[in-house]
């Protein structure tokens, strides 16, 4: 791995390369199932937000979590950080008239928000991007209110060998669906070399907690645990 800075540059530039086609390719890699994590996932964030909540979105992408939480918590203040820009731009499109949606192209490891800014915070497939994670998740602990809740959405690395997920899917068939959609086979290299090098849900949950995070719960989502579910406070 590069230093923090090469190695964000990388990730942002393929991000930005893939922006206009992300949304099909998530569709299609993932049977519409990403819809079903996000919105499962959205719920257990707006269950434990107060009237009008100030919400961040981490690596909003193109913005599919933060137009959720707007429609599911109308009276929300949503901030949309990614530091994609690409992805952002590709997203405002889908802000529906009247929600209080911001976007921002923001680094993870910096976030640009004052302390206790949200009284929570929802991130789906971005902390395994993070360079420097034990920094990115103490800049996400610093932005969220003592007692917000934070619910995150991610690939883990597997305790357990997933012999077609791990070595059929997402080794071989994933890269060629990404390919397909977006013309850009190394993009779809990345997800699961990401993946592998990634922490185990448990010892994510442990960073979590070392960031300052007090209760901490991880379970695996349908099917088979492919992704987790983790909510924080």
């Amino acid at each position: 791995m590069g230093s923090l800075a090469s190695e964000g540059a990388d990730v942002q530039g393929l991000f930005n390369r893939v922006a206009a086609r992300y949304d099909t390719a998530n569709r299609v890699m993932s049977a519409g199932v990403d819809v079903l994590w996000r919105r499962k996932a959205i719920g257990r964030l707006v269950d434990a937000l107060p009237a009008e909540p100030r919400v961040l979105d981490l690596g909003a992408g193109t913005l599919d979590g933060a137009v959720e939480i707007a429609r599911r918590a109308p009276g929300a203040r949503v901030a949309a950080a990614d530091f994609a820009r690409e992805m952002l731009r590709v997203g405002r499109r889908k802000i529906p008239a009247g929600a209080r949606l911001d976007t921002h192209a923001a680094d993870g490891h910096a976030l640009p928000y004052r302390d206790g800014a949200f009284d929570g915070a929802f991130s789906a497939f971005c902390v395994r991007n993070l360079a420097d994670l034990p920094r990115g998740l103490g800049e996400l602990r610093r932005v969220v209110r003592p007692g917000g809740r934070v619910v995150i959405v991610e690939f883990f690395r597997p305790e357990r060998p997933r012999f077609f997920f791990d070595k059929v899917y997402n080794a071989r068939v994933l890269p060629l669906l990404g390919w397909a959609v977006t013309g850009d086979r190394d993009a779809y290299r990345y997800l699961p070399e990401s993946i592998g090098r990634f922490a185990s849900l448990a010892e994510f949950a442990d960073l979590l907690r070392a960031a300052g995070f007090g209760a901490v719960d991880g379970a695996p989502l349908f099917p088979s645990g492919v992704a987790s579910l983790v909510v924080a406070s």
